[in-house]
């Protein structure tokens, strides 16, 4: 009996020792877990913050599809979101006047030109039609806030300049000096965390935030892998192959029909001889083409593909469903563009052909739109109206076209490049003075 009392006793023991044991390997386990929660958690925290630069393209995108406020229930929100929409378009039109000003570069402003009008072909939605519209409101904000913040530099530099030539070694201008440095290294500082950040036009006028945002991104010691994860992000967007290639096409197949007529409507240098027969002949097939060249720019840049350029049936057939609205179209792009003629009389300087080129992409840009728009309704409507409506518009449509192509001859008197303003076409190739 004693025996198995001390048996009892030991084996007590053990379970005690082993209880022991198990809850203090609980406990660590409980430990170790809510160690690494904490560390998930901040790991997250941390993630999140610097994720903020990589998804405001995303934020923006969904933003923009967000249904407009109502101005009778929210006349703030729609106050803002007009004064956005408005700093926005400023700054598409601003975007695609500069890369129209570039030679080569030009070719890819066509191309968002020709993507805004594919998007809209397909799906029948004007709003649709601005694709960089996220990505141009970002470069306006930076490049309006940094105008702003580099104005104080500029004028202190200035005095600066103007001081060390009056007395360059006075007390004042190294003063004016030390001034000028100190500034300067301010404001960069502040621009580089402001762009850091993520460049908003917010972001400029933040730098408190801008600093402890910068000083935990940091920290966390992520901030170089999520910025150059945000800069090829934006870059994507930009679609830059994507965009130069489609413009480029488009040129292609819009010489591929101009280029025979237009060089036969060029011929004549005088008013006597076979030279006004032939420029005559070229005038007629060059009315003809401009007829229905837009329509099939419009299924090249809804479809994508080269071959659209060559589908003369569809874009026939298409007329005749909405023979009104394609004659308007007719008439909005090309009245614009006898207007824009008028910008190529004298050259401008090269840095300040941009300038001139906000005028042609302000012009184009809705008669593009708005083609697009005609091209997408008239391939919902299957159905056409009577032969005498369409017979109307048709000799409209003709009658316009014509007298487009008289003043295409007139234009190659006034133009500064002569006959070659006659293969320009603003609203059919790169909407650019010259």
């Amino acid at each position: 009996m004693v025996s198995i009392k001390v048996l009892t006793s030991d084996a007590e023991k053990n379970l005690q020792m082993e209880n022991h044991v198990g809850d203090a390997q609980d406990e660590a386990r409980i430990d170790s877990t809510a160690s690494s929660e904490k560390a998930t958690v901040s790991h997250d925290t941390a993630r999140v913050d610097s994720s903020e630069v990589v998804s405001s393209i995303q934020m923006e995108l969904l933003q923009e599809s967000r249904p407009i406020p109502r101005p009778w229930r929210h006349p703030i929100r729609f106050a803002g979101w007009m004064i956005q929409g408005a700093f926005g378009l400023a700054s598409l039109v601003f975007l695609l006047a500069v890369l129209a000003a570039i030679p080569i570069i030009n070719i890819l402003a066509l191309g968002y030109l020709l993507d805004a009008e594919g998007r809209v072909a397909r799906t029948g939605k004007i709003t649709q039609g601005f694709p960089l519209f996220p990505q141009a409101k970002r470069l306006g904000g930076i490049m309006i806030g940094v105008m702003i913040f580099l104005l104080p530099l500029r004028y202190l530099g200035g005095f600066t300049t103007d001081a060390e030539i009056v007395d360059p070694n006075s007390i004042n201008t190294h003063i004016f000096e030390l001034l000028t440095f100190v500034t300067a290294v301010i404001i960069f500082s502040h621009l580089l965390f402001a762009l850091g950040r993520g460049g908003s036009l917010s972001c400029f006028f933040r730098p408190v935030k801008n600093v402890k945002w910068m000083i935990g991104q940091l920290r966390s010691r992520n901030y170089l892998i999520q910025a150059s994860a945000s800069v090829r992000e934006f870059v994507k967007s930009l679609r830059l192959v994507e965009s130069f290639k489609l413009g480029f096409l488009g040129a292609i197949g819009v010489l591929m029909w101009t280029f025979f007529p237009t060089l036969l409507y060029s011929a004549a240098d005088s008013s006597e001889g076979i030279q006004v027969l032939v420029t005559i002949f070229g005038g007629l097939l060059l009315m003809l083409v401009v007829s229905w060249l837009p329509a099939l720019q419009a299924g090249y840049a809804c479809e994508g593909k080269f071959s659209a350029y060559k589908q003369l049936g569809e874009a026939r057939l298409l007329f005749r469903r909405t023979p009104m609205l394609w004659t308007l179209a007719l008439l909005l792009g090309y009245a614009l563009s006898l207007v824009l003629y008028l910008f190529k009389i004298a050259a401008p300087p090269q840095d300040g052909l941009w300038m001139m080129t906000i005028v042609f992409i302000a012009a184009i840009y809705p008669a593009r739109i708005f083609i697009a728009w005609v091209y997408a309704r008239s391939k919902r409507i299957e159905t056409q109206p009577h032969f005498l409506w369409r017979w109307l518009w048709s000799l409209t449509t003709v009658g316009l076209c014509g007298f487009y192509v008289l003043m295409l001859f007139f234009a190659r008197d006034i133009g500064a490049n002569g006959k070659v303003v006659l293969y320009e076409q603003p609203l059919l190739m790169i909407p650019s003075p010259f």
